[in-house]
């Protein structure tokens, strides 16, 4: 049993100080829910502000109301909330809100000024119209604002709304949890041969009574290995202040050594609360993201054009940092995601552009990166001074062909070779002057938990911004070493190669239509983190269908990589049951 004395963070117990705003930074987890007299209670996700707010400390519960507008002749306008004064007194309430008009933190001050104890702003387009979760950046009154505040869906707002007009009185929850911010492996996705010993394992504990000391309290992480056997790490924390946050550090460590799925658990021995988190270990893929795509079709993640413009100047990178393990690894490809190539295409190589840079982001071999605010160039990564020199560059040119959030493959000029316990930069660097539409790329990004020795997506706008862009966001470019199965980076012309059905349950058909006959086609299908589960040699192909069994794959995504004497491509499917 081990045990730890400091407490990192202490909120205090004031009510003054419990009332804050939910920032995506925060390391306590609250769960929204919403409550009505009918018997209705369900939880809904939800997104907020990273650059504003304090950290919710205790639960918060109160009626659910509209908040309206004032006029200019002190009449009730709309529900947007943006002018002066509320319309109607939100005393005690939670005020609902729709997006529009004006900044996050304007509607949310204005509720704040009119007494409500929190916010809901709701989205003003459907999910299936490109609507969804936005993160709610800061900009008038963020600091002057502390009530909490988040962002629901459409979508979810109709439900909400569907027992407000029904007259039903309705209350919304932000509760707060115990566990929060679970740290594991140093990436989601990590090859074997690049696997160390996972020494940074934490959790975020807080105590969530506001008046007394807990004299102890014992953490504990289950880790359930792919065959079943489970470890357990435990750590106790003494004397634990009310209403104070505790980041737990294990001082034991846990080395995987097998390939497959990963699962932590983490107790505590205060109350029932309890947290998982996954990471994977994989034959030959670095990736930081978990697989699961987050949507950024309309603008909500990556830069505007206004700031891609007059802000960052037509430069935006994009990219991730990944630790090797005890032994050499050889690194051969790299993949990333964009969901507009369509928007970006041009026909002028210059301007359809994107340069691929692996860097060695540890030069001193000390095992960690500097992460000061503001740096200006990838240099200020180099604790020994001086350039940040790339082991490797290539570029790759968008075609027309390229479809939206479909894997990008890039094979290196040569294998590089990464040495022992370093820290490596892959970085996706774009600069749209040439093209001078302003519009920037739209870079894929995978949903995913904090991870351990607080490495993660890395971007370059104004700055290098070494927190990505401050979420929960990881972004999708990942790393491949020797072994990893593609083809040729040159591009198969789309109109040459289908899937179907897709999704599908049994087979998957493969159809070619090249312009000359090949004396062979390979194939190979992989998984979403690049293992390959089966390949096939296709012998003297032109145009022709060929089937696939696919009825022993676990539903997911898969991805068909052809390769033929015209060109590569890759086709994403499902397998669903």
């Amino acid at each position: 049993m081990k045990k730890a004395f400091t407490l990192l963070v202490f909120l205090g117990a004031m009510a003054s100080q419990l009332m804050a705003q939910i920032p995506n930074t925060s390391p306590i987890p609250v769960e929204f829910s919403v409550q009505s007299t009918g018997g209705f209670d369900k939880v809904f996700e939800y997104s907020s502000g990273a650059d504003w707010g304090d950290t919710l400390a205790q639960t918060v519960s109160a009626p659910l109301i509209w908040a309206y507008s004032q006029d200019s002749l002190g009449s009730q306008s709309d529900s947007l909330l943006c002018d002066s004064m509320a319309f109607n007194d939100l005393t005690g309430k939670i005020a609902l809100i729709r997006r529009g008009d004006c900044n996050f933190t304007l509607k949310a001050y204005r509720a704040q000024q009119a007494g409500a104890v929190g916010v809901i702003i709701v989205n003003h387009t459907y999910n299936a119209d490109g609507g969804g979760l936005v993160g709610m950046s800061g900009a008038l009154y963020a600091a002057e604002t502390h009530i909490p505040s988040i962002f629901i869906t459409r979508d979810d707002g109709d439900i909400i709304l569907s027992k407000l007009d029904a007259g039903e009185p309705v209350t919304a929850t932000f509760t707060v949890r115990a566990f929060g911010g679970p740290r594991t492996a140093y990436s989601y996705h990590t090859p074997l041969t690049a696997v160390k010993p996972l020494s940074d394992i934490g959790v975020t504990f807080l105590n969530i009574d506001a008046v007394n000391t807990l004299p102890s309290v014992t953490i504990n992480a289950e880790i359930t290995a792919p065959g079943g056997a489970t470890t357990t790490l435990s750590q106790t924390l003494i004397n634990v202040a009310p209403v104070s946050v505790n980041n737990v550090k294990f001082d034991d460590s846990y080395t995987p050594t097998a390939i497959g799925t990963y699962s932590v658990k983490f107790t505590n021995s205060l109350t029932p609360d309890e947290i998982t988190q996954d990471f994977v270990i994989t034959d030959y893929t670095f990736a930081i993201d978990n697989g699961v795509i987050v949507p950024n079709t309309n603008g909500t993640i990556e830069p505007d054009s206004a700031n891609f413009v007059n802000l960052y100047f037509f430069q935006y990178d994009m990219g991730n940092v990944y630790r090797t393990g005890p032994t050499p690894v050889v690194a051969t490809h790299m993949s990333f995601m964009i969901s507009n190539p369509d928007e970006l295409y041009s026909g002028d190589p210059d301007a359809d552009r994107f340069d691929i840079v692996l860097y060695n982001a540890d030069p001193d071999g000390n095992g960690s990166i500097p992460y000061p605010a503001g740096l200006t160039s990838y240099n200020g990564l180099n604790e020994n001074g001086g350039p940040l020199i790339p082991l490797t560059t290539t570029e790759y040119i968008i075609s027309q062909d390229d479809q939206g959030f479909e894997f990008i493959t890039v094979e290196f000029p040569s294998p590089v070779n990464l040495a022992a316990n370093k820290m490596y930069l892959i970085m996706v660097q774009y600069n749209g002057a040439e093209a001078g539409t302003g519009i920037p790329p739209k870079y894929a990004f995978g949903g995913n938990e904090r991870l351990a020795g607080e490495v993660g997506t890395m971007i370059f706008t104004d700055s290098l911004h070494t927190d990505g862009w401050g979420s929960a966001y990881q972004g999708i470019v990942r790393l491949h070493l020797d072994g990893f199965a593609t083809g040729t980076t040159t591009a198969l012309d789309d109109h040459k190669i289908a899937v179907s059905p897709n999704p599908t349950t049994n087979n998957i058909n493969l159809e070619l239509a090249l312009d000359n006959p090949a004396t062979e086609v390979e194939v190979h299908i992989l998984d979403f983190t690049g293992r390959l589960v089966s390949s096939r040699t296709l012998d003297h192909v032109q145009k022709g269908r060929y089937s696939f069994d696919v009825s022993k794959l676990a539903t997911g995504t898969y991805f068909m990589s052809v390769n033929t004497p015209e060109g590569f491509r890759s086709k994403k499917f499902q397998v669903i049951r």
